[in-house]
């Protein structure tokens, strides 16, 4: 990120406690030698996961990703994903978003988390265990690293402010593999549907904007028409609003039916669950 690229004033920003000190001279250590910060925060991260948790804590699962288009790494698509896990009795709070500007993903990591925390305290949440496989970000944060992005020092400087909001806040490094699910969130949200393999840059044509749009985001639908996932959101959605339900595919003349199994790859939670109504509904006016 450029120097002068500042904290747009649009963002939902969430306001968290400031990250307590850790407990002992060993656990502070542990996160800032390189070779035993994964070991150390494997062995806490499973201790927190055994807590129990009540009504007014949860175990936060959050994740930014950002794709650059092709040939200018200035521009793009950016999301986050949050998953909270509450008490037995609780229903899980997901948070999924696009942003509207394009960020480096150390960036978006920051702007999941921070917007998870904000959700959280509307929930009345007061203790938040949060889980992260960014070190960078838990570095910085919990070790309270110098930082010479002033996006980030502006970012980690509202998340020390709004710390005393919460009874508790904790940061602790995961696996990669602990975070599927907010991944996924954050991938549908910019549009991303598949993973290629690493460093592929391919592009496909996708019928209904006529551009080239980079292959993990196209979707190939039963009929084998093949269309990107923003141009089918966009045609789902224009499908639901008008009621217009079921939803044929988008190629002229093909008559199949899009099923709502394949809609849960491109569509956002709130627009899955309308699809899922308005299915619901449309099924029992034949029944």
């Amino acid at each position: 990120m450029e120097d002068q690229e500042v904290l747009p004033d649009n963002i939902s920003v969430a306001l968290v406690r400031g990250v307590r000190a850790e407990e002992d001279e060993e656990d502070f250590q542990s996160c800032c030698e390189d070779d035993e910060v994964w070991k150390d925060n494997e062995e806490v991260a499973k201790e927190e996961e055994k807590k129990e948790l009540d009504e007014f804590s949860v175990k936060m699962f959050f994740k930014g990703i950002s794709l650059a288009e092709t040939g200018d790494s200035s521009f793009g698509f950016s999301g986050i994903g949050v998953v909270m896990e509450r008490s037995a009795n609780s229903p899980v709070i997901q948070v999924q978003k696009k942003l509207d500007f394009y960020v480096e993903e150390s960036v978006a990591d920051y702007l999941a988390l921070m917007d998870g925390l904000t959700e959280a305290m509307q929930n009345k949440i007061l203790r938040v265990y949060a889980f992260t496989d960014s070190t960078l970000l838990h570095d910085q944060i919990t070790c309270e690293e110098n930082l010479d992005n002033p996006l980030l020092m502006a970012l980690r400087e509202r998340i020390m402010e709004h710390s005393r909001n919460l009874e508790e806040f904790v940061l602790k490094l995961v696996p990669s593999t602990d975070l599927l699910r907010p991944l996924q969130l954050a991938q549908v949200a910019i549009g991303v549907v598949s993973s290629p393999a690493k460093g592929d840059k391919s592009l496909q044509y996708c019928s209904i904007c006529f551009e080239d749009k980079p292959s993990l985001m196209m979707i190939t639908m039963k009929c084998s028409h093949r269309f990107c996932s923003h141009c089918m959101r966009t045609h789902v959605d224009g499908k639901l609003q008008s009621s217009k339900v079921p939803i044929r595919c988008p190629q002229s003349q093909c008559k199949y039916y899009i099923s709502t199994a394949e809609c849960r790859s491109f569509l956002p939670l709130a627009s899955y669950e309308s699809l899922e109504r308005a299915q619901a509904e449309a099924n029992g006016k034949f029944i």
